[in-house]
């Protein structure tokens, strides 16, 4: 296959639409971009007082392997946003088939999103959700501007693969295999 540029026939055949030209535009951009299936995690740490703070995420995404690098990103409204922002530390726990009610749970605006949910404590007492897939224990590498939101980079500390199958969201549902 090469790459070549499209002929005015390729072109006319597709037709896309501008994120950024209205609301209706950008609806159709959140709904595009639904139809990339992703894992299902939920970030969790400690906030200044040392209470637990979590918050489902599926922006996860893998980055280096040497140094060891995962990054996420939080939107700047989200009521941990100042939490994750002061925090040092964080855990990436991948839900597994079965979790989605701690997935829904976590992406709530609730005072105890830990209510009823299984813990165990992580490296410097970061919140660990049982049963998960996976983990990744980090130290924020560095934090960066992303429009309405902040990608935090985090070098990975202590990971553990349990093999459970995981959590999916595709298409504004929660799924799995």
């Amino acid at each position: 296959m090469t790459d070549s540029a499209p002929t005015p026939a390729m072109a006319s055949e597709f037709s896309g639409v501008d994120p950024a030209a209205d609301e209706v535009a950008r609806r159709e951009f959140r709904k595009t971009l639904g139809q990339f299936a992703t894992g299902v995690t939920v970030m969790t740490g400690l906030g200044p007082s040392g209470e637990r703070v979590g918050l489902t995420v599926n922006s996860f995404n893998s980055l280096s392997l040497d140094p060891p690098l995962i990054l996420w990103s939080i939107a700047k409204t989200t009521a941990a946003f100042k939490c994750f922002q002061m925090s040092d530390a964080f855990a990436v726990n991948m839900l597994s088939a079965g979790q989605e009610s701690w997935a829904r749970q976590m992406a709530q605006s609730a005072t105890d999103k830990f209510q009823g949910v299984k813990i165990r404590g992580g490296r410097g007492g970061v919140p660990l959700i049982e049963d998960c897939v996976a983990y990744f224990e980090c130290d924020v590498w560095a934090r960066y501007p992303g429009g309405d939101h902040d990608i935090i980079v985090g070098l990975v500390r202590r990971t553990m693969n349990t093999g459970k199958a995981p959590l999916l969201f595709h298409d504004g549902a929660f799924r799995s295999f």
